[in-house]
C-alpha cells in the first residue's frame, strides 16, 4: 500500500510539475507544422492570454513528408472551440520562448476531441528584425558601393598623370577670385558714388508707383471704355455690309458683261474700232493742214510783219515767229472750249 501510494504520489507530481492536472478533463487537439520554431513540451496553449492547457506531444507526422504534428490540451470544458480556429504558434517573452495561440473561429460548428486544427506560425523576433533591418541593410550596402566609387574617382583624379594640371587649375581658380573681388570693389564704389541716382531712381519708380495707384480709377474707366468699343464694333452689322458688297460685285459683274456682249455706248467704243480709226483719219488730216498752215501761212493767216507785204517766201526767224502765232491761234479754240 505504501509502494501504491508513494508511485500514484510521484506520477501526480511529475504530472502536476509538468502543468498536468488529472483530477481536469482535458480535449485533446492536433495541429500539423513544416516548422515548431522550438516548441516543445509542456509549452503553454493561451488564449486572450489566459493559459488553458498546454503541449503534450511533439513529433513527425506519420505520413512521414517531415511534417511535425504537435498534440496539446484545453483543460476549460465548457470552452467551445470552432472548427475554423487556428493554433498558431508564437513566442511568449523577449527569451523567445514558445507557445501555441489559439485564434477562434467564426464558424458555428464547433471541433470534436482528435480534431485537427489550422496551423499558423508567428515571425519570430529575430526574423522580425532582420526584416526590419533588410531595408536598411541594402541602403548600406549601396552607400559603401558609391564610396568605393569616390575613392576609385578620386584615385583617378591624384594619379601623378592627372595632377600634373592642378597647380594650374589653382592658379587659374585663384586669379578667377581676385577678379571676382575686384569687381565686387569697384561695384560697391559704383553704388556708393552714384547713391544720389539710385536715391532718384527710386523716388521716380514710387512716384510712378503712386500715380498709378492714385490713377487707378481712370485707369479703369480706360479699359472699360476699350470693351465698350470693342463690344460696339463686335455688334456692327457686318453681314449687311458684305451682303451689300456682294450685290455692288454683281451689279459690276453685269455692267462688264454687258460691255462684253457691245451693249451701250462704252461698249461700241471699247468693242468697235471705226471711232479710233476715224481718230486716226482725223488726226492724219489735222497734220496734213498744219503742215501746208507751215508751209503757206499767207492762205489762212492774212497777217503784216515788220510792215512788209507777204513773201513768197520767209526767212527762218520769220517762219519761227509764223509758227508762234499758229501756235496761239491754234491753243484759243481749245483753252475757251
Amino acid at each position: 500500500m505504501i509502494v501504491v501510494v508513494s508511485l500514484t504520489l510521484l506520477i501526480f507530481g511529475i504530472n502536476y510539475l509538468k502543468g498536468i492536472n488529472i483530477f481536469v478533463q482535458q480535449r485533446t487537439f492536433f495541429a500539423v507544422y513544416d516548422d515548431v520554431d522550438g516548441l516543445s513540451v509542456a509549452n503553454p496553449v493561451i488564449l486572450n492570454g489566459f493559459k488553458i492547457g498546454q503541449v503534450k506531444t511533439v513529433g513527425f507526422h506519420p505520413k512521414g513528408d517531415g511534417s511535425l504534428m504537435v498534440e496539446f490540451s484545453i483543460d476549460q470544458k465548457d470552452l467551445n472551440v470552432p472548427v475554423d480556429s487556428k493554433a498558431k504558434i508564437f513566442s511568449s517573452d523577449l527569451f523567445g520562448s514558445k507557445a501555441i495561440k489559439i485564434i477562434m473561429g467564426d464558424s458555428t460548428l464547433m471541433a470534436n476531441p482528435k480534431d485537427t486544427l489550422e496551423s499558423e506560425i508567428e515571425m519570430g523576433l529575430a526574423e522580425s528584425v532582420r526584416l526590419e533591418l533588410m531595408p536598411l541593410k541594402n541602403k548600406t550596402d549601396e552607400l559603401i558601393a558609391g564610396v568605393d566609387d569616390i575613392v576609385e574617382n578620386l584615385k583617378t583624379v591624384f594619379d601623378d598623370d592627372a595632377t600634373q594640371g592642378l597647380p594650374k587649375v589653382f592658379e587659374s581658380l585663384q586669379r578667377t577670385m581676385e577678379t571676382l573681388e575686384k569687381t565686387t570693389l569697384r561695384l560697391d564704389e559704383t553704388i556708393a558714388d552714384n547713391s544720389d541716382r539710385i536715391d532718384g531712381i527710386f523716388a521716380d519708380v514710387h512716384s510712378i508707383t503712386t500715380n498709378l495707384k492714385s490713377n487707378n480709377e481712370k485707369l479703369n474707366n480706360i479699359i472699360s471704355n476699350f470693351d465698350t468699343v470693342s463690344d460696339s464694333l463686335a455688334k456692327l452689322e457686318l453681314s449687311t455690309t458684305l451682303k451689300k458688297a456682294d450685290v455692288a460685285l454683281g451689279e459690276f459683274a453685269d455692267i462688264m458683261t454687258k460691255i462684253n456682249e457691245g451693249e451701250g455706248t462704252m461698249a461700241q467704243l471699247i468693242n468697235n474700232d471705226s471711232l479710233h480709226t476715224s481718230l486716226l483719219n482725223t488726226n492724219q488730216e489735222l497734220q496734213y493742214l498744219i503742215n501746208d498752215l507751215y508751209m503757206n501761212p499767207w492762205r489762212y493767216v492774212h497777217v503784216s510783219i515788220f510792215g512788209k507785204k507777204p513773201k513768197e517766201k520767209f526767212s527762218r526767224r520769220e517762219l519761227e515767229q509764223l509758227r508762234e502765232l499758229i501756235d496761239e491761234q491754234l491753243d484759243e479754240p481749245s483753252s475757251e472750249e
